[in-house]
């Protein structure tokens, strides 16, 4: 396999794992809610626990989104600067 093949395959692998991670942490912040329950305090506590811990777990995903994204990025970068590269370095075909 070349060069320009192995980069293209590590970005998709990365882009993959970025796109998941977003996909989690959108269906993570769905379950939020802007109110609370007030009736009960038993719900109440509950609901407030629930959303500490979705905050908790799409705080958590925030890093790893973002450097993802860069290492996605770069990557694709790297692979258009490698494939012009080596477009003008090689001679045509006869």
């Amino acid at each position: 396999m070349d060069t320009l093949g192995r980069l293209l395959t590590g970005w998709g692998v990365v882009t993959f794992v970025f796109l998941v991670l977003i996909l989690y942490r959108f269906r993570l912040t769905q379950k939020e809610t802007d109110w609370i329950p007030l009736s009960d305090d038993a719900k109440e506590d509950q609901a407030i626990q629930s959303q500490k811990i979705t905050e908790s777990k799409s705080h958590k995903l925030e890093l790893p989104i973002r450097i993802l994204g860069a290492v996605s990025a770069i990557m694709l970068l790297v692979i258009i600067g490698f494939w012009f590269y080596n477009g003008i370095t090689t001679a045509p075909a006869p």
